[in-house]
């Protein structure tokens, strides 16, 4: 059996869903051109077009509302979102 990454793994799991069902859609913060930033999105722009690949702005809240909307129209989205790193400050 072959081997193969985690986020082979993710990248082969959304593209049979995708190639199988026309109501999966992925979106987020450069999973497009770039493939996202965990590259679990590489190459599923060129597979399945701009209209289930979507490219969204940097913001996690419209990230989220954009899934909601989908989800509530019968859609599947996937949705991808960069982690951010907080710095808390202890009084």
């Amino acid at each position: 059996m072959a081997q193969i990454t985690l986020i082979e793994a993710v990248t082969q799991a959304l593209a049979w869903e995708m190639k199988h069902d026309p109501s999966v859609v992925v979106l987020g913060e450069d999973v497009g051109v770039n493939g996202g930033v965990f590259r679990a999105t590489q190459g599923l722009l060129d597979k399945f077009g701009a209209e289930r690949v979507i490219d969204t702005p940097l913001d996690e809240t419209t990230i989220g509302g954009i899934t909601v909307g989908l989800a509530a129209q019968g859609m599947k989205p996937v949705a991808e979102a960069q982690f951010r790193r907080l710095h808390l400050r202890h009084a």
